[in-house]
């Protein structure tokens, strides 16, 4: 490809507080079309905006989160456009005096991405289009739900840098308890500013804005096409449009919307029924301590301090109930790679199987932890201490209860273990000819075959030593 792609972001996160920014209405997704509105929210004439003191609070905590600066003076603006999402022809926002700037955030390959600001503003409508009728409906239920808007520079170059700082972003903010990050319900939404310029050249071209996307997967079609769109345009000789496009997931490719917006369309100015945010520094620091430990923090304490391999690191602390999990059963038993074993195989799968939570299961963390801990001191087997889980998934129970109650409590008494080892190299004659004769994989069957004949309580460690003797 002849020409570098530069991207920079625009993400929304819709704030976790109780009620919308400026009003009482309830902000929780889903409901009936148009059923959580209000003079207030919708801007009928006569209301006053009321701002939520939480949604301030968990801004300060994303630019923590993002290791912004959280500033003591903010003060909010009004963005005037007309769009059939925003009833009131123009959206509270802060432009001139944000909350927080000056961020940062470490993606693949090492390179540090810039954050231009954070700041608040109200959400808008949704739109909900219909591309076969032709037609879009309005739903403003979703009007005057607290917003942050993280702006990156223009940092970006490759796909995998975006989609990793995108889960990043999404997982500080959950952490953080700003943000439950539900990509697939809209409350993360994506917007990608994308331009080309020649390999070599240090102009950037004109850019596209690729608006609300709503999932990693999308977001990088999304780019791949509109590399390939800008690069045609500049091959054939064309330039390249300033506007803002659509993805449409159905058809893998980028509509225009409308052009692109410069700041003076918008005429900003002074939003006269909110006062400016005061912070002092006591109250700043304040909210820092509230602060948990974030992601890419556990990440550096399972891989350093638990020894865990990165990539079982990076599953586990996906999503924080799970990590919350982790952390917690470790803390009974410090069996780390056991636990993790268990939480990434297992428990992964029946809660896969199961559809439900981490949240929602029938045991404890330190339920798990005692059953790697039987495991690891070879109480049980490996293979038993899965089979316990799945036991557990169905009907609780402590695990020592489970453990004798399904006779996984191993047998270390070898005797009369020759005998059956006998018996099985009897019956599989043939296959321990082939063995002998260079086969070692049948090994594995060999003793799978005794340890089915031994029974469940059977030592699996006892089982190959006394196999390995006898086929010598």
């Amino acid at each position: 490809m002849r020409y570098q792609p530069v991207m920079g972001l625009e993400i929304h996160c819709e704030l976790l507080t109780d009620s919308k920014v400026f009003c009482s209405c309830q902000n929780e997704f889903g409901g009936s079309e148009n059923t959580r509105v209000c003079p207030r929210c919708s801007g009928m004439p006569g209301t006053l905006p009321l701002l939520n003191k939480g949604a301030v609070k968990l801004a300060a905590k994303a630019g923590f989160a993002t290791n912004c600066t959280v500033h003591n003076y903010s003060a909010f603006d009004r963005k005037n456009y007309f769009y059939p999402d925003l009833p009131k022809a123009y959206q509270i926002t802060q432009f001139e005096s944000p909350i927080c700037t000056d961020g940062y955030i470490d993606v693949v390959g090492g390179k540090r991405i810039r954050i231009n600001r954070i700041h608040i503003e109200e959400d808008a409508g949704k739109l909900v289009h219909d591309d076969y009728e032709g037609i879009s409906l309005a739903d403003y239920n979703r009007c005057g739900v607290p917003l942050i808007e993280i702006v990156t520079e223009p940092d970006f170059r490759t796909v995998e840098e975006v989609q990793d700082f995108v889960v990043q972003i999404a997982q500080r903010m959950q952490y953080s308890g700003v943000c439950d990050a539900r990509m697939e319900q809209g409350s993360l939404r994506v917007d990608v500013n994308i331009s080309l310029m020649p390999y070599g050249s240090d102009e950037f071209g004109t850019r596209a804005e690729i608006k609300n996307l709503n999932s990693v997967k999308s977001i990088g079609r999304a780019i791949e096409y509109e590399i390939q769109r800008q690069s045609e345009i500049l091959d054939n000789g064309g330039e390249v449009v300033q506007e803002t496009r659509r993805y449409n997931e159905n058809h893998d490719d980028t509509k225009a919307l409308r052009s692109k917006e410069e700041a003076h369309d918008y005429r900003y100015f002074p939003e006269p029924d909110i006062p400016p945010v005061l912070f002092t520094d006591e109250e700043i620091e304040e909210i820092r301590k509230e602060m948990p430990e974030l992601p890419h923090k556990r990440f550096e304490r399972y891989t350093e301090e638990y020894k865990i391999p990165a990539e079982d690191a990076k599953l586990i602390i996906a999503q924080k109930a799970f990590s919350d999990f982790y952390d917690e059963a470790v803390s009974a038993v410090p069996e780390y790679k056991m636990i993790s074993n268990l939480m990434l195989g297992e428990v992964s799968h029946q809660l896969n199987e199961t559809g439900m939570s981490i949240d929602e299961v029938r045991f404890s963390p330190a339920d798990v932890a005692k059953t790697a801990e039987m495991a690891a001191k070879g109480v049980i087997s490996k293979g038993s201490a899965k089979d316990m889980i799945v036991i557990m998934f169905e009907k609780g129970g402590a695990p020592e209860d489970i453990a004798k109650e399904n006779g996984f409590i191993m047998d270390n008494d070898t005797s009369g273990l020759d005998d059956i080892i006998d018996g099985v190299l009897a019956a599989q004659a043939d296959v321990v000819e082939k063995y002998k004769n260079g086969n070692e994989k049948l090994f594995g069957f060999i003793m799978g075959q005794v340890i089915k004949a031994a029974g469940k309580g059977a030592n699996p460690a006892l089982i190959k030593e006394a196999l390995t003797a006898k086929l010598k």
